[in-house]
């Protein structure tokens, strides 16, 4: 079992691409992080401002940095060995199933998980090193152990 997390920018079309993920294994606490570089989306005006506002005072992370082409996503997640994922928020499970049909993916939301800036109160969770100096808890590394924590002292 693991936790996923993922920071999303926008496309045409209203069409969401993964920007941030980090993936924690819930009982080993091993833990995977990637930016992810698009140097090719397509962007509309809606798009371009949508993505412009998540830049400035959301992820903080601009379109074309990233430390893992885009390209390598799909395989990224087809190579988890997990049963089970939990993600928090439909949207997401909703965009990590059309990579990854053949693992369950569960909604934190349906078990009862609290919204996230509730959760986000321990400031010795670990962050990426991208956002390791920022006061913005939009770190998906930070909201996987949080969610850890909580998933644990649920079960």
């Amino acid at each position: 079992m693991a936790i996923i997390d993922i920071q999303c920018i926008l496309g045409v079309n209203n069409k969401y691409f993964i920007k941030e993920m980090s993936i924690v294994d819930i009982e080993s606490l091993a833990i995977q992080h990637w930016i992810f570089k698009h140097t090719s989306i397509k962007q509309d005006t809606k798009s371009q401002s949508v993505n412009r506002w998540l830049m400035r005072y959301y992820h903080e992370i601009p379109l074309e940095y990233g430390d893992v082409d885009y390209g390598e996503l799909n395989e990224i997640l087809k190579s988890l060995k997990f049963d089970c994922i939990y993600v928090k928020g439909l949207q997401k499970q909703q965009i990590l199933q059309k990579f990854i049909s053949n693992i369950t993916i569960i909604n934190l939301e349906d078990l009862e998980c609290p919204r996230l800036n509730q959760l986000q109160t321990d400031n010795t969770l670990p962050r990426c090193i991208y956002h390791k100096d920022s006061s913005s808890k939009q770190c998906t590394l930070y909201k996987v152990f949080a969610l850890h924590k909580w998933l644990v002292n649920k079960l």
